[in-house]
């Protein structure tokens, strides 16, 4: 599947956990994040599970209300029907999986944008850019590398600055932000509403990624 692997997915989760502060764990082969700001509860993530695995986490995401499960695939009509055997409520299908290569990417900061001030906070294998217009914020992101991938999260433009092109400075700051860690692979999942920008910005799409929940 496009160079989809098990080991891409975890360095994915381990990059998304360590932005946001998630302890990990595994159960078998698929890796897990306690999202304790949101469900206080378990998130499990697999790619492409067989029939057998797909069964056996979501009798684990039924165990907590708060419990999700989250699949990388190109099945996504064959999930639906699982998720009704299986107990589950199909949350979100609307996410995709996504890679850019890094070579060629620029490695020098973009200029900030005209009227808006811009913050780089660097830490130990990644970093974060704000840009605020006076007081106000108005778009942000964070970027964390594991082993050569650069893990991308939280980007977000407020909606009274958008269609002013932070979207793109943010992905551009964060990429020369990354390449000062020698990151040579971008990862990130996105929503509908970003693969528009992204694709511009020359990121390929992998697979669907769909979450499910207890059906309570």
């Amino acid at each position: 599947m496009n160079g989809l692997t098990d080991e891409l997915l975890e360095t994915w989760v381990s990059g998304w956990a360590s932005a946001r502060g998630y302890q990990t764990r595994h159960e078998g082969r698929f890796p897990a994040a306690f999202l304790h700001d949101k469900t206080n509860d378990w998130e499990y993530f697999a790619l492409e599970p067989s029939h057998d695995e797909f069964a056996a986490l979501a009798n684990s995401a039924r165990q907590g209300a708060g419990r999700l499960f989250t699949i990388v695939t190109s099945r996504v009509s064959e999930l639906y029907g699982a998720a009704n055997v299986y107990g589950l409520t199909v949350r979100s299908t609307d996410e995709v999986f996504m890679m850019l290569p890094m070579e060629g990417q620029d490695v020098e900061d973009p200029l900030p944008p005209d009227g808006f001030s811009v913050r780089t906070l660097r830490g130990s294998s990644g970093g974060r850019v704000e840009v605020d217009s006076g007081e106000t914020p108005a778009a942000r992101g964070h970027v964390a590398v594991v082993d050569g991938f650069a893990v991308y999260d939280q980007i977000y433009t407020d909606r009274h600055f958008r269609r002013q092109g932070l979207g793109s400075y943010v992905m551009r700051a964060l990429t020369a932000l990354a390449l000062e860690h020698d990151a040579d692979t971008g990862l990130l999942i996105s929503p509908e509403t970003g693969l528009g920008l992204y694709r511009y910005l020359g990121w390929e799409s992998l697979a669907s990624v769909m979450m499910f929940e207890p059906r309570l």
